[in-house]
């Protein structure tokens, strides 16, 4: 079983499951079952993949090698004790879960990290994407690199305490930027302005740090020291306090990292050192 995990469970029926739930079919894996507390969730995926599904975590399919789990890292542990499990492979996506979360409940269990960000209404190319993999015993890990090298050209193997410094790094590079994105949007819109006069910047900003270091990418004002401009930003946001203050605390530490941190204007916003 463990040379040939071809029958897979999925447990989830989110955006990681979605996207690695097609990559494994079209590769000639067989989904037997998707898992998910929601009906409209797993009726939604296994249709897509023309496979069956399951609410009952009781329910699942006990023919299958390997059963992924693309939960919520607060979802895995409900689910773990109340399946059965005996030595079938159990393996999680999490960026900061150990691997260690599986001990007790298999004999066989591993980790298959994608360092991607998922939506389910966007295709996505996984070929490029770093996997990053680990195991509890050297069968597993080889039978998880051989799946892993099918779906992407970008394995690595990872244990679990670089694998959460690497999942942290990746919400400084994903998560935080959109939010900036969020907020840049929700600025321009008070003002009758469209978010896609900024999409070509977003590309430029994004695709040159593939040719240079993200230091020697950064401008701006406070990367020039420019405090003209920062006072005036400051003014335009005096609406926009919580904005205000995010802008502060970035273009602080923008500065702080060229070597002189930017004067404060706003006397709203605490010194460091408070």
């Amino acid at each position: 079983m463990v040379n040939s995990l071809r029958n897979i469970v999925l447990v989830g029926a989110g955006n990681v499951a979605t996207h690695l739930g097609f990559a494994l079919k079209n590769l000639g894996y067989q989904i037997t079952q998707v898992y998910s507390r929601t009906k409209k969730s797993a009726i939604r995926l296994s249709s897509l993949l023309d496979t069956g599904y399951t609410t009952n975590i009781n329910l699942l399919d006990n023919r299958a090698d390997l059963y992924l789990f693309c939960l919520k890292d607060d979802g895995i542990m409900p689910v773990l004790c109340r399946a059965s499990f005996t030595n079938q492979v159990l393996v999680h996506t999490s960026g900061t879960l150990p691997l260690s979360v599986f001990q007790g409940c298999s004999k066989n269990y591993a980790v298959l990290y994608p360092v991607q960000t998922f939506s389910r209404l966007k295709k996505l190319d996984l070929k490029g994407v770093p996997l990053c993999i680990e195991a509890n015993n050297p069968d597993i890990l080889a039978t998880i690199e051989t799946m892993a090298k099918e779906i992407s050209g970008n394995v690595l193997f990872m244990d679990s305490d670089k694998r959460k410094i690497l999942h942290l790094a990746a919400i400084f590079a994903c998560n935080f930027p959109n939010h900036m994105y969020f907020l840049a949007e929700k600025i321009l819109s008070e003002s009758g302005l469209n978010f896609d006069l900024l999409k070509p910047l977003i590309m430029e900003t994004a695709s040159k740090i593939l040719e240079i270091d993200p230091f020697s990418a950064q401008t701006g004002p406070a990367m020039r020291e420019d405090q003209r401009i920062i006072e005036e930003h400051l003014r335009i946001l005096k609406d926009l306090p919580d904005i205000q203050k995010l802008y502060t605390f970035v273009s602080d530490s923008i500065s702080a990292y060229r070597g002189s941190p930017a004067r404060r204007t706003n006397k709203n916003i605490p010194e460091k050192n408070e």
